[in-house]
């Protein structure tokens, strides 16, 4: 990894450790607090690229690609603070590619000590699942299930104005997603959540509220009985996404927005063919 890369994501590193600590960030990252003195003060002889890799890759760190405030990042940010600040639930189902993620991760890094966020899995059973929010609370993440659980709640009752954001939602079974009740029920009006995913979220909890499946109408309930939408992609957020990573050429631009399909992945794929052609 070049020298570059190694500084970006030692500031990066550096500041989240001075947000929370290096023993939360520590833990966060699945590495040795040794590890994480080492990169924030300069040592870094005996880190192998390997492990700046993966501190990269956990801090969501990219280093050819910057975020820009376009509507959709505005809208989702507001609802996250809004979520945080009232201890109230909120769910968004919307099409891939809308700034969603982005702005999750953003917000996750401006909020470190409080704010925890997951990138759910269809391979998680209730365990892992657990040990994976307990992972990204910067806390221990050994015990049976039930130990998980009440380590999990106590954490979060022990915070000022904690969030939870359950990103790519859809992807837990129902034994994972009904873990929310339980969270809800401990923490309702002292813990913000923010549970997003792909239309398939709104339809199967829709579904399942209709067919009287166990544990749906109480999940539609704790998020106020409503799903989010979130704003198509409009030309200038994609003019402010272009001109901040390289493009600006108006015609480019314009052919960008045209095939993007509202999907922001696309807009980054044209994008990186464009410098490629440029540099070719």
């Amino acid at each position: 990894m070049k020298a570059e890369f190694k500084l970006q994501v030692a500031n990066e590193l550096t500041a989240l450790c001075q947000a929370s600590s290096q023993a939360h960030m520590a833990k966060l990252l699945e590495v040795s607090t040794a590890i994480v003195s080492q990169v924030i003060n300069n040592n870094w002889k005996l880190i192998s690229n390997e492990m700046w890799r993966i501190i990269q890759k956990r801090l969501f760190i990219d280093f050819e690609w910057k975020t820009v405030a376009i509507n959709n990042f505005k809208l989702v940010t507001h609802f996250l603070n809004t979520a945080k600040s009232q201890g109230i639930s909120v769910a968004i189902s919307d099409t891939a590619g809308k700034s969603k993620s982005e702005t999750f991760k953003y917000f996750w890094k401006q909020n470190i000590n409080n704010t925890i966020y997951v990138q759910c899995k269809t391979s998680w059973t209730k365990k892992t699942y657990l040990k994976a929010l307990l992972t990204a609370a910067g806390q221990e993440n050994y015990g049976k299930t039930e130990e998980l659980l009440n380590r999990f709640i106590k954490h979060l009752m022990s915070l000022e104005h904690p969030m939870v954001i359950l990103d790519q939602a859809d992807k837990l079974k129902d034994p994972q997603l009904d873990l929310f009740m339980d969270f809800y029920n401990d923490l309702n009006g002292h813990c913000g959540f923010m549970i997003s995913g792909v239309k398939a979220l709104e339809k199967r909890i829709l579904k399942g509220v209709q067919h009287k499946r166990v544990g749906y109408e109480e999940f539609y309930s704790r998020i106020g009985r409503k799903f989010i939408e979130l704003d198509h992609i409009t030309l200038n957020d994609v003019t402010l996404i272009c001109r901040a990573n390289g493009v600006e050429d108006e015609a480019e631009i314009t052919y960008i927005y045209n095939n993007c399909e509202d999907d922001l992945r696309r807009v980054r794929r044209d994008i990186d063919i464009y410098k490629l052609k440029q540099t070719a």
